[in-house]
């Protein structure tokens, strides 16, 4: 229980249904428990959002908020908002821990969840696949299809992340290393 925390009511239901999903799964993170682990009642819950899946999603908006602005912003200096947008995604991974693999197990299964996932995210997959049109339009990204670029820059952090997770270790990952080869690979 977090009563003595520093947290507000709403940063502690987040962090609550957040542990309690990555060790119960969603149907095992119940309302109530997520409630009583956070300190509050239940009805503060619903009061604050609606059910149990608004709540895991705004965990999810709120995970991002740091990169998602990089993305929205490009500067113009590619490496740089490339590091930025690096750095911000690990730190999500970090922070999340278990819980983002968890996540994606329970939204690939639950429909509610999914849909509010999904609507949670959909700004910041917009906002990303921008960025990296933005620097394609500009001439300093090849011009192919956005999203296999997408995904060949996001997906190392990916595989880097569940090896920590599932392996306890996983390789080393150097961003800057990671943006230069992409850059390399990547760039016109």
């Amino acid at each position: 229980m977090y009563l003595l925390s520093d947290l507000s009511v709403d940063d502690r239901l987040i962090k609550a249904g957040l542990e309690l999903l990555s060790e119960r799964g969603y149907k095992g993170a119940t309302t109530r428990a997520i409630a009583e682990r956070a300190g509050v009642a239940e009805v503060t819950l619903f009061r604050r959002f609606g059910n149990k899946a608004n709540l895991i999603a705004e965990a999810v908006r709120r995970m991002g908020n740091t990169f998602e602005k990089v993305a929205m912003s490009p500067s113009g200096n590619l490496k740089a908002d490339l590091l930025k947008l690096a750095a911000g995604y690990q730190r999500q991974f970090e922070a999340g821990g278990a819980a983002v693999f968890a996540l994606a197990v329970e939204a690939a299964q639950v429909d509610e969840l999914q849909e509010a996932v999904r609507e949670a995210l959909e700004p910041r997959i917009r906002a990303i696949h921008d960025f990296f049109v933005h620097y394609q339009h500009q001439g300093k990204l090849r011009a192919i299809e956005t999203d296999i670029m997408v995904n060949a820059f996001f997906g190392p952090f990916v595989g880097s992340a569940f090896f920590r997770q599932v392996a306890g270790r996983g390789p080393r990952f150097n961003l800057e290393e990671h943006v230069d080869s992409f850059i390399r690979g990547w760039s016109t």
